[in-house]
């Protein structure tokens, strides 16, 4: 309608134009060149967006036109939970006094804008509106003259989590760039639509809480390069370099708090059976087939403060990860372990453990889970922490979460409903309950000075609608 009337416009306003000419004498062809001088702008603008296009819906709602395309993914969990403490324990924020939790929530109302360019070029886009947790904790950022580091980042939970370009020349190369994922263990590279559980468990939010830029998966600014290899893409890699400081809405550069060092993480990973990606369980394994796949992983940042240039602490994480599955059972186990050292040369030491292992009923739409995972700080010197004087968020010991989970798929991971529960305990007498906003759990430290506490229990149910 635009460019009709466009059209109409610049016809008549050539008219016009040209009616001193007419009273003189007709002269057709200039008007005719100059109608068709706009006719030939409106024709370009329309080759340039790709002409009419189409669109559809496939695993997203699509829109296509020459050489773009555009894809829109929608996700919406819907949640109830509950955490219960037990009788002889308290939460760290005296706030709470105790008290038991529970209610609803929206943890993820996730938009995902994905597509592709000219000359190999593809993009994405994530915008997450869920209802994540508390203001205060969620957008801590730091103060003026704290330094950065993956234990005193200010968490990413802004509205935009991840975006970027992407230029792939070949399955082996592939050039990302903006705000990415970086590499962790398996449980962070699956995408929450795809867990087994309503979400991670407390090991993985452990170990995404030392890494820059986690919230319910870790993004940091940077580059990432990635690909496929092998007979059949069996292998596959994943290198990142990024600014190390998480996922701020603060420029670097215009950020006098920020160091010029960087941070840099690497996967690879290895499908020795068949093949089944990032995700769990053993809903597309309908076969008598088995999937195998073994991750390794590994991040360094080596923290420092500009103001004057100095340590704060190198920070190594790394681990190993193993995913299985035959028939209806699948199973995912990982090990992962971290350490800190600061200018004095202390170290705080860093493992977490993770075993889940699950049964999807052949021909049904039910599925059945239990995890055991379990992490520990081993910190020699209590005061230590990547700020000096402080005593370490995390405490100095072993928490450890047995939980059991029931899916209904309604229309696989696209419409499901989850029920699971999770009982924390503490084995030191030092040991301190992480607090993660995505997951529930509370943040809590034993108070019987035996170290052998139970903290309390979580009870979730999800629907999860994935478009």
């Amino acid at each position: 309608m635009r460019i009709t009337l466009a059209v109409l416009m610049a016809v008549g306003l050539t008219v016009c134009l040209a009616a001193p000419a007419l009273a003189d004498g007709p002269n057709a062809r200039d008007i005719e060149s100059a109608v068709d001088s706009y006719l030939g702008d409106v024709q370009g603008d329309t080759t340039l967006i790709g002409g009419p296009g189409s669109a559809g819906y496939d695993q997203g709602f699509w829109i296509r036109g020459g050489q773009y395309s555009l894809q829109i993914n929608l996700t919406l969990q819907a949640r109830y939970e509950a955490w219960v403490w037990d009788d002889d324990e308290d939460p760290l924020d005296p706030f709470f006094a105790g008290g038991d939790l529970s209610g609803f929530s929206l943890p993820r109302g996730t938009v995902k804008f994905s597509g592709t360019a000219p000359c190999s070029t593809s993009y994405y886009l994530e915008l997450e509106f869920g209802h994540f947790g508390d203001n205060e904790v969620g957008r801590r950022y730091r103060p003026v003259n704290a330094p950065l580091g993956p234990l005193t980042q200010s968490h990413n939970y802004d509205t935009l989590r991840e975006a970027w370009l992407q230029w792939s020349p070949s399955d082996l190369i592939n050039f990302r760039m903006g705000q990415i994922r970086t590499a962790a263990t398996r449980q962070l590279m699956v995408a929450p639509e795809y867990q087994q559980f309503a979400d991670i468990s407390l090991a993985s939010a452990f170990i995404g809480s030392l890494m820059p830029g986690y919230t319910d998966r870790n993004r940091d600014h940077g580059f990432a390069i990635h690909g496929r290899f092998g007979t059949q893409n069996e292998w596959s890699y994943l290198t990142t370099v990024t600014n190390g400081d998480g996922g701020d809405s603060v420029r670097n550069v215009v950020d006098g708090r920020t160091s010029d060092n960087l941070a840099f993480s690497g996967r690879v990973n290895w499908a020795f059976l068949k093949p089944i990606g990032y995700e769990e369980g053993a809903l597309r394994q309908n076969t008598c087939d088995m999937y195998g796949e073994v991750g390794a992983w590994g991040f360094y940042y080596a923290d420092r403060d500009d103001l004057p240039h100095v340590q704060v602490t190198d920070a190594l994480r790394w681990g190993v990860d193993l995913a299985l599955g035959y028939k209806g059972f699948s199973f995912t186990g990982a090990a992962s372990f971290g350490s800190d050292e600061n200018a004095a040369g202390a170290d705080v030491d860093y493992t977490a453990f993770l075993a889940q292992l699950g049964y999807h009923f052949p021909g049904t739409s039910w599925e059945i889970a239990a995890r055991w995972s379990s992490y520990d700080v081993d910190n020699p010197a209590p005061a230590f922490a990547p700020l000096a004087g402080q005593q370490h968020p995390l405490g100095n010991g072993s928490v450890s979460e047995i939980a059991v989970a029931v899916n209904y798929y309604l229309a696989g991971h696209g419409n499901k409903m989850s029920l699971d529960l999770a009982m924390v305990s503490g084995s030191d007498a030092g040991s301190t309950q992480l607090f993660d906003a995505y997951t529930g759990y509370q943040g809590a430290s034993g108070t019987s000075g035996t170290g052998d506490d139970t903290y309390g229990f979580l009870l979730r149910f999800q629907w999860q609608l994935a478009l």
